[in-house]
């Protein structure tokens, strides 16, 4: 009987062992759970806090503004880059046919009744087109059998550029003459002829 009793003590005491001694161990892991789960939610609510500071608010975590968008995708869209109307005619500066030369002689004999015997001096016949308009400049010499009054009539003219213009179908028709003494700037200060042509011929100041 003394020995029943003994073993039911040690069976006893071992059980109260087992369970003291476990309960230790579940209460250190707890314990250490709740501290990892407090340091982590620390660290998050750290870093939300550091993230929120830099970019201006926890609003801007989650929903951007406007502001931030990239751009073309949100916002006031660029106004498109105007570029000037081409409202200047194009020109180009042309060969001249004999033709032309004498259609030309023949609009100054119009213009200048008493003068018929006159040629263009040579190298200084300018032609081109503008925009469908045709424009010519030249000065003009008496010929051998010119008279007398031709000869001072046309010397009294200087031997100053003449200029002409032709629209379409139409004859051609003496529209300016330099002035005398002739401007510096050469045909590029007559406004009958348009500018980027007067460039083209070198402002008319090419001289034999």
């Amino acid at each position: 009987m003394t020995e029943d009793f003994e073993a039911v003590l040690r069976r006893g005491s071992e059980e109260v062992a087992a369970r003291t001694s476990a309960r230790p161990a579940a209460a250190v892991r707890a314990r250490g759970d709740h501290l990892r789960h407090r340091r982590r939610s620390a660290v998050t609510a750290l870093a939300v806090v550091l993230v929120a500071s830099v970019a201006g608010g926890t609003f801007a975590l989650t929903n951007p503004s406007r502001k931030d968008s990239p751009p073309g995708v949100v916002g006031t869209p660029t106004a498109p880059v105007s570029t000037p109307s081409a409202t200047a005619p194009r020109c180009r500066s042309l060969i001249v046919p004999p033709e032309v030369k004498d259609a030309v002689t023949a609009a100054y004999r119009r213009a200048q009744p008493g003068l018929t015997h006159f040629v263009p001096v040579k190298g200084t016949f300018y032609y081109g087109e503008c925009g469908g308009v045709f424009h010519a400049g030249t000065s003009f010499t008496p010929t051998a059998d010119a008279t007398e009054g031709e000869q001072v009539q046309l010397q009294d003219a200087g031997g100053a550029e003449k200029y002409f213009t032709k629209s379409g179908g139409s004859a051609w028709t003496f529209v300016a003459s330099d002035g005398f003494p002739r401007d510096a700037r050469g045909c590029a200060a007559i406004p009958e002829i348009p500018a980027r042509l007067a460039e083209l011929w070198d402002n008319c100041l090419v001289r034999p």
